[in-house]
């Protein structure tokens, strides 16, 4: 039996990751960049995260993950190159700890690599109960007498070998047989039930889960919206806590730029121009780190 290999694995997540182009995550996958995938990422271990992918991410970025270490995810960004031309066809992934957190953002199991080579070849529970069948018996047969027609029956051609057999009155048995196939066939039909309610709803009243620079600010949007509003230029995200409370002010000789000691104000520069922020973090639209504003810069730039 041919055993699986790392390239099996690789182009089992490459065909996983053509189907979840059209899914839930298409506008992270459709067209992949290392920002996307980085908060793909991010979004995966906050909703569905698990012992085997925690590994995985330990693995990969060599620190684990917490919900509140956004920041240090974001460092590194880079490292999602690979994984995004490997999405794309243009490379081929060589470093397994990175094949297997793409398998992660694409959802695909068995993962990771040595529980994908495992599992080939041995039958699983579900293949066996595949050729099963369950019988449901009438509780109103009465087995007393049948039991006593269970006797041994001895083969007298040949006496060498005894050959026992059981007896049973199964005509007399009411009884229903339903195959796994069968109830495999149900609970599919449920499942479709279900995910095409859960549709509708998404349909009629959009869950608002991802958010949008509008101007200034951060607003709250429906991921798979397509009106992007003021900010048209600006990529709809997964919400991040920390950069929801992010605002650009107006600034004067005034505003209070220094509290106990620690800037309150930070600020980057934007087609030669200084923009003001009221938090840390990165600018909204080129990514840059916003720096906390100095003396000299309010005595530069700001005027009454």
């Amino acid at each position: 039996m041919k055993k699986n290999t790392l390239d099996d694995y690789k182009q089992a997540i490459q065909a996983k990751y053509e189907e979840d182009k059209s899914g839930d995550y298409s506008s992270f996958l459709i067209n992949p960049s290392r920002a996307k995938l980085r908060d793909l990422c991010t979004i995966h271990y906050k909703e569905n995260g698990n012992p085997v992918d925690f590994a995985i991410f330990r693995n990969f970025f060599g620190f684990e993950f917490e919900e509140d270490n956004s920041k240090e995810l974001k460092k590194q960004t880079d490292k999602f190159r690979p994984l995004e031309t490997f999405f794309k066809g243009e490379t081929d992934l060589t470093d397994i700890s990175a094949v297997d957190l793409a398998a992660v953002l694409v959802n695909y199991n068995p993962r990771p690599l040595n529980r994908f080579i495992k599992v080939n070849g041995i039958k699983t529970e579900a293949s066996i109960e595949e050729n099963t069948s369950y019988t449901i018996v009438d509780k109103s047969t009465d087995f007393t007498t049948e039991e006593k027609k269970k006797e041994p029956i001895i083969s007298h051609d040949h006496p060498s070998k005894r050959t026992v057999a059981l007896q049973s009155t199964l005509a007399q048995i009411q009884h229903k047989t339903i195959s796994v196939k069968q109830m495999f066939k149900i609970l599919i039909l449920f499942v479709i039930i279900l995910v095409s309610a859960y549709g509708m709803k998404e349909l009629i009243v959009p869950e608002k889960q991802c958010m949008q620079w509008q101007n200034d600010h951060y607003e709250i949007v429906d991921c798979s919206s397509t009106t992007q509003g003021i900010g048209a230029i600006n990529e709809i995200k997964p919400i991040i806590e920390e950069e929801l409370k992010l605002k650009k002010i107006e600034v004067s000789l005034q505003t209070p730029f220094f509290q106990k000691n620690k800037a309150a104000v930070w600020y980057c520069k934007k087609d030669n121009k200084i923009e003001y922020f009221n938090e840390a973090g990165y600018h909204p639209e080129n990514g840059k780190p916003l720096k906390p504003i100095s003396q000299y810069i309010i005595t530069k730039y700001i005027k009454e």
